[in-house]
């Protein structure tokens, strides 16, 4: 077993000129890597949204990569390449495989280009490096921090989401027999006729919803069921129940699907990210 170093990095002694070098705990072959920063931003925009956006949106996606992994590091936190604690990264093998040859040329010059030509740009606001959190698709809406994590981020604000009604996320559904609800929520209730959302956010998320006599969250619901959003709507009949989501996500930040519709709308870069990280400016580390 590895032990994992902590490293701490204070930006102020760098210049953009000087290449960081990093480390990242790949946690699949459970070994320390070490990477420049920007080659190792391409891993992530490689892993976190697909090669083919729009080059704008890819850009905006790097600026927030770049931000989110500087932010951990002055937070004396480990890089890791583990995507439920930490952002995705794929290496070039990986990513020669899932794409082929031909296309692995193309897609990673395209973000080999999105990478380096942000480089060393990133989001702060009132001088800090912010929380540069994304998610998929937000659903018309995205959510504030407040309502998904109770911490309230001037920067992490519910803004609307326009352009990213083409996503395959935008809407789903999922049903599941009565067993099957109540075991995932870890009830016994034939009271499916008594599920009400008993509160909703600004942004149309479910704060609280009643099953029977018990409530739950719906970060709750959406984590106990696998459901893709805590926008949802329920439809219930005495044998299964259907959840409608819209979105996909925790839905705080960046709306990437949303960064891309935006792109194909004329939106550069710096538009995307004000828009999705109101109050914010764009400096160099």
């Amino acid at each position: 077993m590895i032990i994992i170093p902590t490293v701490v990095i204070n930006l102020s002694n760098y210049l953009i000129s000087q290449p960081i070098e990093i480390e990242v705990y790949d946690n699949i072959n459970d070994q320390i890597l070490l990477l420049e920063l920007e080659e190792y931003l391409k891993g992530v925009v490689a892993a976190e949204m697909p090669a083919f956006f729009e080059f704008e949106a890819l850009k905006a996606q790097a600026v927030a990569a770049r931000t989110y992994a500087l932010r951990n590091l002055e937070q004396g936190q480990q890089l890791t390449t583990d995507s439920t604690i930490d952002q995705a990264w794929s290496s070039k093998t990986e990513l020669l495989d899932r794409w082929g040859i031909l296309n692995y040329l193309f897609y990673w010059s395209r973000i080999s280009a999105a990478v380096e030509e942000t480089a060393g740009v990133v989001i702060d606001y009132q001088g800090e490096l912010i929380n540069a959190v994304y998610h998929s698709t937000s659903g018309d809406y995205t959510a504030t921090a407040a309502e998904v994590w109770g911490n309230d981020l001037p920067y992490l604000k519910s803004v609307a989401s326009r352009y990213e009604r083409e996503s395959p996320y935008y809407q789903d559904q999922q049903t599941f027999s009565v067993e099957e609800f109540n075991r995932k929520l870890g009830i016994n209730s034939n009271l499916l006729q008594e599920i009400k959302i008993v509160e909703r956010s600004l942004s149309e998320r479910v704060l609280k919803v009643r099953v029977g006599n018990q409530v739950f969250s719906g970060r709750e619901l959406r984590q106990k069921l696998g459901i893709r959003s805590t926008n949802f709507l329920f439809d219930t009949t005495e044998e299964q129940i259907r959840i409608v989501t819209s979105g996909y996500g925790h839905g705080v930040g960046m709306s990437q699907y949303g960064a891309h519709g935006m792109a194909e709308n004329g939106y550069n870069y710096k538009e995307i990210l004000k828009h999705y990280y109101p109050r914010t400016e764009l400096n160099y580390y």
